[in-house]
C-alpha cells in the first residue's frame, strides 16, 4: 500500500500528468434494510482540474432512493462529491489504517481491500476496452488507473446469485450517472482512482502519401516541454511485422513503418518520469472504399395471400434493380496471395469445432442414427466441460428420454440441473426409404402375431404426457447418486410460448455461457442443424429465469431429485 501511494504521490505532482486541483468521487452505495450500513457497490475517483473557487458538490444524484423488483429489502443511491487534491493521499492513508472510507462525511461499507499494479488505460479503438464503461471521459489520451479491489466480495452475493439484480442496478443507475456496472460485474466492491493525462494533446494517423504513422503533439499552456518516445508497431496474424522507436521533437513527427496488412498501436514514452502519457489501441487504415448504388424500379411486385380467416391480403413489394458496383483506391490482400487469410480461416473454423463453439452436423441418409450418438457426445462434453455449477436445457419438445441422454450424464456432483420442455410432443423423425420399408415388415409381422394370439391382454389407461415423463425417469434404476435435477413444463396462461433450444451454463469461471442447439435433443445430428455459442449467455440466462420463476408452481413440476 505504501509503496502504491508513493506512486500516486509522485504522478499527482502538477505537470507530470496534469495539473490536477481536485478529486471527484462517485459511489454507488447499497443500503440493507435488515442492518441499515451504507455497503460500497463501486466507487470511482477521478482526479481533474477546476477553478479555485468552483462551488463544492456534495449529495445524492438521485432524490429518492433506488429499489429493486428482483432484490427486495435493499436500496441504493449514487452520491457525487468534490474534494481538493490534497486530501487523496490523507483519505487512502485512513483507508489503509482503518479500513473506512469515509470522505462523504459518512462512513461507507469496503471489503478487504488489495491495490493492484498501476494500469494504463488508453481510449476505444477498434476494440473496446472494458474499463471504459466506467471511466469518466477516456477519450484523448488515456488513463491511468490505481484500484483497489474486494477479491471475496462477501457483501455482494446477492448480485452474483441472480445476474439480472445487477442488470436492473446498471439500468436505474444510468438514469443518473453513465456507469455500466453490469458489463464489468468483476469491478464491483472496488475503489478506482483515474488519472486522465491532460499534460499534452496527442494523436497517432497514418500519414498521406508516405508509409508509416504520424503523431501530432501539443503541450499543456502550463507544461514544459520535455523529450519524449514514440514505439510503434505493426501487428498481423500474432507476428510483429514492423516496429520502430522515433523521438518526438516536433509538433508533428513522422514514424516510417513497413505498408502491409494488420493493424498500428502507438504509445508515447516519457523517459524523465517513466510513465506513458498516451496510448493508441488497434489502428488499421482504410485503403478500399466498395459503393453499390441500386437503381428503384418503378413497378412494384403484387399479389395477393389468403389470411386464416377467408379474406384475402393485398401486398406491394418495392423492388431495386441489380447493384453498380463502384471501388475506389485499390484492392489489397494479404501479400501472401490471401493464402495467409484462406489458412487463418480454416484454422479459427477447425478450432470453433474443437471447441464446440460451432459445429455443423451433416448427416447423410443412411448415418442419421450415428450421427445422434456423436452430437449427442458433444452435447455431454460440454456438460461436463462448463456444468461444476449448474446446467439448464430449454427446449420446447424436451422429454424425460432426453434428460437421461444428457443432463444424467453430468459428472458433477450437485450441480444444479434444470430442464424445461413444452405441452409439445416431439414429431417423429421422418425415416428413409429402407428404413420405412423395415418399419413395413415389422409392422406386418407384429399384426400378424395378434391375429394368432387367442389371449387378449386387458385395456390399460393411456398415460399422459406427464405420467410418461414420471414413469421413463423413475424406470431408470439410477440410484440419484450426485443427481440435483428438477424438470418443469410450460402450459396454461403462465409464462409464454418459445421455440428455441438452448443449452446454459449459468455460471462458469468465463461467466454465463449459452449454446444454441439448432433442433431439439430428440433430433440432435440427425438432420441438418448446427450448434453454436451465443455471443451474450447472460441474456439467455436472463430469459431462462424470467420464465422459470413464473411457472414455478406445483402444475408446472414434473419431477425433481432430491
Amino acid at each position: 500500500m505504501d509503496q502504491t501511494l508513493t506512486k500516486l504521490s509522485q504522478l499527482i505532482k502538477p505537470g507530470t500528468l496534469g495539473f490536477y486541483t481536485h478529486f471527484e468521487v462517485t459511489e454507488v452505495v447499497a443500503f440493507e434494510d435488515a442492518t441499515c450500513s451504507a455497503i460500497n457497490i463501486f466507487t470511482i475517483v477521478s482526479v481533474e482540474t477546476r477553478p479555485q473557487n468552483s462551488p463544492q458538490i456534495k449529495g445524492f444524484l438521485n432524490h429518492k432512493r433506488i429499489k429493486l423488483k428482483s432484490l427486495t429489502g435493499w436500496s441504493f443511491g449514487v452520491m457525487r462529491y468534490t474534494q481538493p487534491v490534497s486530501e487523496l493521499i490523507p483519505a487512502l492513508e485512513i483507508l489503509s489504517n482503518s479500513g473506512e472510507w469515509k470522505q462523504s462525511g459518512k462512513s461507507l461499507k469496503m471489503g478487504n481491500l488489495f491495490p493492484l499494479p498501476l494500469q494504463f488505460v488508453p481510449p476505444d479503438s477498434s476494440n473496446a476496452v472494458a474499463l471504459n464503461c466506467i471511466l469518466k471521459n477516456n477519450f484523448w489520451n488515456g488513463s491511468h488507473v490505481f484500484e483497489w479491489v474486494d477479491k471475496e466480495k462477501l457483501a455482494l452475493h446477492p448480485f452474483f446469485d441472480d445476474p439480472r439484480r445487477l442488470q436492473e442496478l446498471s439500468e436505474a443507475i444510468q438514469s443518473f450517472v453513465p456507469l455500466r456496472l453490469a458489463s464489468i460485474s468483476d469491478r464491483l466492491g472496488n475503489l478506482l482512482i483515474q488519472l486522465p493525462v491532460t499534460v499534452l494533446m496527442s494523436k497517432f494517423r497514418h500519414s498521406a502519401g508516405a508509409n508509416g504513422l504520424l503523431v501530432e503533439l501539443a503541450w499543456h499552456p502550463n507544461a514544459t516541454a520535455r523529450p519524449l518516445q514514440a514505439n510503434c508497431d505493426l501487428e498481423f496474424d500474432g507476428v510483429i511485422c514492423g516496429y520502430m522507436s522515433s523521438a518526438i521533437l516536433d509538433p508533428e513527427t513522422h514514424i516510417p513503418m513497413p505498408h502491409g496488412q494488420g493493424v498500428n498501436r502507438g504509445v508515447i514514452w516519457d523517459e524523465q518520469h517513466q510513465i506513458i502519457l498516451s496510448a493508441i489501441g488497434a489502428l488499421s487504415s482504410i485503403n478500399t472504399i466498395s459503393l453499390n448504388m441500386h437503381i428503384s424500379d418503378p413497378e412494384p411486385r403484387v399479389f395477393v395471400t389468403k389470411q386464416k380467416g377467408g379474406e384475402l391480403k393485398s401486398h406491394s413489394i418495392n423492388l431495386s434493380g441489380a447493384p453498380i458496383n463502384s471501388l475506389i483506391g485499390e484492392p489489397h490482400s494479404d501479400t501472401n496471395g490471401s493464402w495467409t487469410q484462406k489458412r487463418i480461416y480454416t484454422n479459427e473454423l477447425s478450432q470453433l469445432t474443437k471447441d464446440r463453439r460451432f459445429v455443423q452436423y451433416k448427416p447423410g441418409a443412411q448415418q442419421r442414427k450415428i450421427s445422434h450418438e456423436d452430437a449427442l457426445k458433444d452435447i455431454r462434453h460440454l456438460i461436463n466441460l462448463y456444468g461444476e455449477k449448474g446446467v439448464w436445457l430449454w427446449d420446447p419438445y424436451l422429454s424425460a428420454h432426453d434428460i437421461l441422454e444428457t443432463l444424467f450424464h453430468c459428472k458433477h456432483s450437485g450441480a444444479v440441473l434444470r430442464a424445461l420442455t413444452s405441452i409439445n410432443e416431439a414429431p417423429d423423425i421422418q425415416p428413409t426409404p429402407s428404413e420405412k420399408y423395415s418399419s413395413n415388415i415389422r409392422m406386418l409381422f407384429t399384426s400378424l402375431l395378434k391375429l394368432l394370439s387367442v389371449k387378449k391382454e386387458p385395456s390399460k389407461r393411456k398415460l399422459n404426457f406427464m405420467e410418461r415423463q414420471i414413469a421413463e425417469l423413475e424406470g431408470s434404476q439410477s440410484n440419484w447418486r450426485g443427481l440435483h435435477l428438477e424438470y418443469r413444463i410450460r402450459r396454461g396462461q403462465d409464462g409464454w410460448g418459445f421455440h428455441d433450444r438452448f443449452l446454459i451454463f449459468p455460471k462458469t469461471e468465463r461467466g454465463p455461457l449459452a449454446w444454441s442447439l439448432g433442433t431439439s435433443v430428440n433430433s440432435f445430428g440427425v438432420n441438418h442443424h448446427i450448434l453454436q455459442q451465443v455471443d451474450d449467455g447472460q441474456l439467455v440466462v436472463d430469459a431462462f429465469l424470467d420464465l422459470w420463476e413464473q411457472l414455478n408452481k406445483p402444475e408446472y413440476l414434473i419431477w425433481k431429485k432430491p
